[in-house]
């Protein structure tokens, strides 16, 4: 029984020594944009809605763990035609990681255009 609990206890060490190396690694965490823009048109046009984004997300290298997220919703009802514009910038990073240690940036642009052709909104189509 003494052999079986050293050969319990060497085993024990040996598997903990093995995970020595990664529970002292430091953890660093990704920094991520996030932008999500939502644009909706209904409309009496028959004319499609132009709807675009331009997302501009950008780090200076210095970033540890930030996060930024934006979140923009444009809607238009109506009878015209209809254009939608957008300009993002965000930026992440900056002059508070004293660490050195700089991790990599996850962007995420989200752009959900929806362009629906309403009847009631059409002027022509009641024959006016």
């Amino acid at each position: 029984m003494i052999k079986k609990v050293n050969l319990l206890s060497a085993a024990s060490l040996l598997s903990l020594s093995a995970l020595i190396p990664f529970l002292a690694t430091p953890k660093v965490n990704a920094c991520a944009t996030t932008d999500v823009l939502t644009q909706v048109a209904i409309h009496g046009s028959q004319q499609p809605a132009t709807q675009s984004g331009n997302f501009n997300q950008s780090s200076d290298g210095n970033c540890l763990g930030n996060s930024v997220t934006g979140t923009t919703t444009q809607l238009y009802v109506g009878s015209d035609p209809v254009e939608q514009t957008y300009e993002g910038n965000q930026f992440v990073g900056g002059e508070f990681n004293q660490t050195g240690v700089s991790s990599p940036v996850i962007q995420t642009p989200v752009h959900v255009p929806v362009d629906v052709y309403s009847p009631a909104h059409d002027p022509s189509f009641f024959g006016f």
